[in-house]
């Protein structure tokens, strides 16, 4: 199959290109300029998806039989101080790539990318959430990503095949330290090679995120491109709910060098959901895609990943 990947130079579009790259798929990877570049075997092309024009030229040079839209501005806590920009993004580059796959590419099928955040602050002691719960957004970012699944809606009702999946957290190696278990395992990496006092610095711990591995995740979306029903939305989920705390215990586990835990304020945000766990039910009885967390192994090559880039880093100063 033909696939075309939005947001392909970012954390999960990364991991993506590469799965389809695996399974023998024709990938075209389009995003912006960034420190990492699609895998191997991957066509790359400039895209904002702002552009409708773009995404329109886009679409005709590679004629996709799946687009997976994954280009978003993706920090939750910034988007409240920037909201216009965040909005601006991800719901209008949103509906633009909607027009342009209605215009160019009418009989593919877009995949959104979405959010678990859509559905807000739930009591700690709910239930599993499915997909059928009530959208009650809470921050600017989950406001943005709930109306892109409108506008995805919208785009259904006039004949575009369209899945949205509703991503909970992921983690993996490569992830910006702007998350939380990649800012943990980047510290702990840089108090190994000596470039940090043994002094980590952390926010809210007592928070739960339902946690996958982004290769999982990855994988996941490339069977709901194959099985997912048209006009359905999924929840993209291990269902394994970890607190923040724990993921700092097992980090601290794997660390080389003990350290000392200090709250930064800076790293507290002004609007926090402190509970979210999914059900993945949905989705592995259309689609058989079910996602195991492995929380050690993931967190080993997070930091894994930061003690390769902390120590090239080192040897080029």
């Amino acid at each position: 199959m033909r696939a075309l990947v939005t947001g392909a130079a970012g954390f999960a579009g990364r991991h993506l290109c590469a799965a389809l790259v695996r399974g023998g798929h024709e990938v075209t990877a389009a995003g912006l300029p960034g420190p990492h570049g699609p895998p191997d075997g991957a066509a790359w092309v400039e895209l904002d998806v702002t552009d409708v024009g773009a995404c329109r030229a886009a679409l005709a040079a590679a004629r996709p039989d799946w687009v997976f839209h994954l280009a978003g501005y993706a920090h939750v806590g910034r988007a409240e101080t920037e909201p216009d920009e965040c909005l601006r993004i991800n719901f209008g580059g949103t509906r633009a790539l909607l027009a342009a796959c209605l215009r160019e590419a009418p009989r593919t099928r877009l995949l959104l990318a979405s959010s678990s955040e859509v559905y807000g602050r739930v009591p700690p002691d709910a239930p599993a959430l499915e997909e059928d719960r009530p959208l009650r957004p809470s921050t600017v970012y989950a406001v943005s990503k709930a109306a892109a699944e409108m506008a995805c809606q919208h785009a259904a009702a006039r004949g575009l095949d369209v899945v949205v999946l509703r991503a909970f957290n992921h983690v993996g190696p490569g992830q910006s330290d702007d998350f939380v278990a990649a800012a943990f395992a980047r510290q702990l990496a840089r108090i190994e090679a000596g470039l940090q006092e043994p002094v980590l610095s952390v926010g809210n711990l007592a928070a739960v995120r339902d946690l996958s591995d982004v290769r999982d995740v990855a994988a996941a979306y490339i069977r709901a491109a194959e099985a997912g029903r048209p006009g359905e939305t999924y929840n993209v989920t291990s269902g394994s709910p970890v607190a923040v705390q724990a993921i700092l215990d097992e980090l601290r586990a794997l660390s080389r060098r003990p350290v000392r835990v200090e709250q930064d304020p800076a790293r507290l945000r002004p609007v926090d959901v402190p509970v979210i766990h999914g059900s993945g039910e949905k989705l592995a009885r259309d689609t058989g895609a079910r996602i195991v967390l492995d929380l050690r192994r993931t967190l080993g090559d997070v930091l894994d990943y930061w003690r390769a880039s902390e120590a090239a880093a080192k040897l080029r100063r």
